[in-house]
């Protein structure tokens, strides 16, 4: 009787100290997920709500998607990307879109882009859109700014929504170091 007491007691000292060792297990899953997933949306891929209208018709306001924060860094940023800026004023993250990049000297006169004094097309821009804003043309979409020399780390940024984008027209170049994840992938509407 003493055996089969010691062995009850054995048995539920081993289930104990399982039940202990899976609980464990479960717990080091679960931190080693978590420290997985906050390295992936800090170093790889950035969760973004769009706040406003100022990239309309590319991106609209309500929109949910993810941006692509590795690029910035293993990645040249090129002119017509559409990137992620800290705004320091309003303390909140911008998406806007590359128009001038670092050494050039940019201008817009009479809705034209001129980068080094050569007219740049901006194909991205909705025509449809542009057409209805500027009441068919007659008035231009993106007034004249400039000339401005951008400094060898400065991007110019514009929204695609130039009516209502508060960018670089009126915050000035921005930095490399402000830019934080370029690309969109649109997930949910």
């Amino acid at each position: 009787m003493n055996d089969t007491n010691n062995s009850h007691k054995i048995k539920k000292k081993l289930r104990k100290t399982n039940f202990i060792f899976e609980g464990l297990s479960l717990i080091r899953i679960v931190l080693i997920s978590m420290i997985v997933f906050l390295i992936a949306i800090n170093c790889l891929i950035r969760p973004t709500y769009i706040n406003g209208n100022s990239m309309y018709p590319f991106l609209e306001d309500g929109q949910i998607g993810i941006t692509n924060v590795i690029g910035v860094y293993v990645g040249e940023i090129e002119r017509f990307d559409v990137v992620t800026v800290y705004d320091h004023v309003e303390e909140k993250n911008l998406a806007k879109r590359v128009i001038g990049l670092p050494g050039e000297t940019l201008e817009y006169r009479n809705g034209t882009l001129y980068i080094n004094g050569e007219v740049i097309e901006e194909t991205f821009l909705d025509d449809d859109y542009v057409n209805e804003q500027t009441n068919n043309g007659s008035i231009p979409f993106t007034s004249n700014y400039g000339p401005i020399e951008l400094g060898e780390d400065e991007y110019f940024l514009c929204g695609d929504n130039r009516r209502v984008s508060r960018d670089s027209r009126e915050l000035g170049p921005f930095e490399k170091s402000e830019i934080i994840s370029k690309d969109f992938l649109i997930v949910f509407n």
